[in-house]
């Protein structure tokens, strides 16, 4: 079943429909939001995290047949009402039947893909993310992957409200939207620079202190 997502509040996902904005008005690394070209945030290391997760989910889909998966340079219009807003995630998964054509075109793409991952450098806007998430979550996007680079975590949203953390230890699932789909979250930050370790307040590891040794 297809729904027509008219109402930006609807929480689930629809089916493709033909685009509203043509590709001469794209540009490369820009997100259009309310009619002004936005450049989208990134750096090597970003670039790099990208890649892993694009080799990660891209061989998980083939293998099984799932679907497709789109590159940063995918457009979203993800309210049919908002031909002015195009978002771009940095990695996005789109079932198998939800193309009319069987065959994703070249865009933009009125509807939500079924996993948007993002993922997030030091330099990003804590207000640009949010609010990047949020349209994703009421616009039906299933799951909402964020790689935070500095921490090396990723956290896990979904539309009915729920968020989970997964650390660098953990294994990130892509649970009913990527069937089978679970990796080590550190193969996600695979190439980069380990994370320096948190520094300590002095005496924090004195003896008797909390977390600290004690002397027999």
């Amino acid at each position: 079943m297809s729904l027509d997502l008219e109402d930006p509040d609807v929480g689930s996902p629809a089916v493709a429909d033909e685009p509203s904005v043509t590709d001469d008005e794209d540009r490369k690394g820009y997100e259009l939001l309310d009619g002004t070209w936005v450049e989208k945030e990134g750096d090597g290391m970003s670039a790099l995290v990208e890649a892993n997760l694009s080799r990660l989910v891209g061989n998980h889909v083939h293998a099984h047949r799932l679907g497709w998966v789109l590159a940063s340079n995918a457009r979203f219009q993800l309210f049919p009402v908002q031909s002015n807003r195009i978002r771009k995630p940095d990695l996005s998964f789109v079932a198998a039947g939800r193309f009319p054509t069987g065959l994703p075109a070249g865009g933009p793409y009125r509807f939500a893909p079924d996993l948007a991952a993002e993922v997030h450098s030091p330099t990003d806007l804590v207000d640009y993310t949010e609010a990047k998430r949020d349209e994703y979550l009421r616009a039906g996007v299933r799951l909402v992957w964020e790689a935070h680079i500095p921490t090396r975590n990723v956290w896990a949203y979904k539309p009915d409200g729920t968020a989970r953390l997964y650390r660098a230890t953990d294994t990130l699932p892509g649970e009913d939207v990527l069937p089978g789909f679970a990796v080590p979250v550190a193969d996600l930050f695979e190439g980069l620079d380990p994370v320096a370790p948190v520094p300590q307040p002095p005496g924090a590891n004195a003896p008797g202190s909390p977390g600290g040794t004690t002397s027999p």
